[in-house]
């Protein structure tokens, strides 16, 4: 949803051809279908609202996603840093409330480590058990200019977990001797497209 804080990122977003972007009614709202879309495609949703009250309405779906293992990125415009520590119109510490719900919070402080951080929010959405990241642009940062070569840039590589294969060992044995096991199966099974396997255990 836009607003003021988060204006530069649209007026840069409206250059872009290759970004879908979809008007919701409100940021929770906005929240829940990147989470949608993220279950649905298994790709990584994304959120986008402005600063105070958007980034706290964000925090229900933010948690949502923690709690499903959901790859999401939400993107918070933020007043600028000369005046956070002011209570200045809207500056809430939204990295801070976002942390315990999220894989990361971040707030972007030199507009040189925006291509870093998007690239490494979504590395760490997608690593491991997936979930949800928040990034807090400040207003002067996100009108901030950088030299940026986009022939050159690419995403980070997500590392697959491997199991140890001790522990599948002993799990098994404990499968093999008990006399009514039961499977208690959560999203995380669809999430790693292993539904064939699980029916295959059961």
């Amino acid at each position: 949803i836009p607003g003021a804080a988060i204006l530069p990122f649209y007026d840069a977003l409206r250059k872009s051809t290759k970004i879908r972007h979809l008007t919701v009614r409100h940021e929770e709202g906005a929240t829940h279908a990147a989470d949608g879309w993220a279950r649905a495609t298994g790709n990584v949703g994304v959120a986008v609202g402005t600063s105070g009250p958007a980034g706290t309405n964000m925090i229900t779906g933010l948690y949502t996603c923690q709690a499903d293992s959901i790859p999401i990125i939400c993107v918070t415009g933020q007043a600028q840093r000369s005046v956070l520590h002011k209570e200045a119109f809207q500056a809430v510490d939204i990295v801070e409330i976002a942390r315990p719900v999220t894989k990361w919070a971040v707030q972007v402080k030199e507009a040189a480590q925006m291509p870093w951080i998007f690239r490494r929010a979504f590395q760490v959405a997608r690593e491991g058990r997936p979930g949800p990241v928040l990034i807090d642009l400040p207003l002067d940062v996100q009108l901030a200019e950088i030299e940026y070569d986009p022939t050159i840039d690419e995403p980070l590589q997500v590392t697959r977990v491997v199991p140890s294969r001790a522990r599948i060992r002993r799990a098994v044995e404990m499968l093999m001797d008990s006399e009514r096991p039961i499977i208690v199966a959560g999203g995380g099974v669809i999430g790693a497209d292993a539904s064939p396997e699980l029916a295959a255990l059961a």
